[in-house]
Formats: C-alpha cells, sequence, structure tokens
C-alpha cells in the first residue's frame, strides 16, 4: 500500500513534534502532562535509518504538544501538508489595527530575553542541555512575536497577536 504522505511530509511532522516538545519544556519536562514517556516521545522525531518503523506523534499527543508550547506548531504543520492556514479565533479583534508602540516593546522584550539567555548560557564557555532548552524557549517565543509585527508591518492577514 502506498501512503499519501510523502516521506518529506512524515520527516516534517516528526521534525514539528521534536520542536513542540522543546518548546514546552523538552521530553523530561513534557513526559509529566502527557501519556508517553521521555523514550516513547522520542521515538516520534528519531529518523529509523530502515524506515520501516516510522511513528508519529499520536493526535492527543501532538495537541498536548502544542498546548505546551504555547503555539500550534504541529498543527500548523499538519495544515500547511494539507493547503490550510492557521487563524486564532479572537484574530479579527487582537490582530488588526497596525503596528503600534506596544508591539515594539512587546519585539524589544523578546528579543532581550532571548539575547540574555544566550549571553547567560555561553558566560561559563559551555551550554548545557538545560540552557539550550532555554534559549530553544526564548527563541521560539520570538519568532512567534518576529512573525505577528512582520505581519501588522506588512497589514497582512496571517499574524496574530503580539
Amino acid at each position: 500500500m502506498q501512503r499519501l504522505l510523502a516521506q518529506k511530509a512524515v520527516d516534517g511532522l516528526r521534525e514539528a513534534s521534536r520542536r513542540a516538545v522543546v518548546q514546552g519544556g523538552g521530553p523530561e519536562r513534557f513526559q509529566y502532562v502527557t501519556r508517553l514517556n521521555q523514550s516513547q516521545l522520542s521515538k516520534c522525531w528519531i529518523c529509523d535509518p530502515s524506515r520501516k518503523n516510522q511513528l508519529v506523534m499520536a493526535v492527543d499527543v501532538a495537541v498536548e504538544a502544542d498546548m505546551e508550547a504555547g503555539a500550534p506548531v504541529i498543527l500548523g504543520e499538519m495544515a500547511r501538508l494539507e493547503g490550510y492556514r492557521l487563524e486564532r479565533e479572537d484574530f479579527e479583534e487582537a490582530g488588526k489595527g497596525g503596528l503600534g508602540i506596544a508591539d515594539i516593546g512587546t519585539f524589544q522584550a523578546a528579543f532581550h530575553a532571548l539575547s540574555q539567555s544566550m549571553m547567560d548560557a555561553a558566560a561559563d564557555g559551555h551550554v548545557d542541555a538545560r540552557e539550550a532548552a532555554d534559549i530553544l524557549e526564548h527563541f521560539a517565543k520570538f519568532l512567534r512575536v518576529a512573525h505577528a509585527v512582520e505581519c501588522k508591518a506588512h497589514d497582512c492577514d496571517d499574524g496574530g497577536e503580539v
């Protein structure tokens, strides 16, 4: 039987799963708020060279991962694969209005938090796993804020709330 999803699409879903879990605090933390343990979670994104064991994250676990990440990382990838894009329910009220002073402050705060986490991690010349997870969490938040600012600056319909 031939699958509808190409291997590249499956790999994209697996990578989105990894990003969502990392953004949500990492597998060691996420295992306590879902039904899978850390080793089961890692099977959802570690590539199997034989391509025989292609586990992808179950829907309920994916929803929990996105909830922990604070963003629809996996859902967004699923929508993209099917030719859709996501829009927040409250977008009409929150996302319109163009770029404002508050957006600039939010952008600066997100950038400062990211750069501070990177400087703190690199201060001793070694970035450990906890510091790397902290950097990735701040980076993901910065990307969300930057995307919202970009959309407000372009006055496009794909933005969200900064």
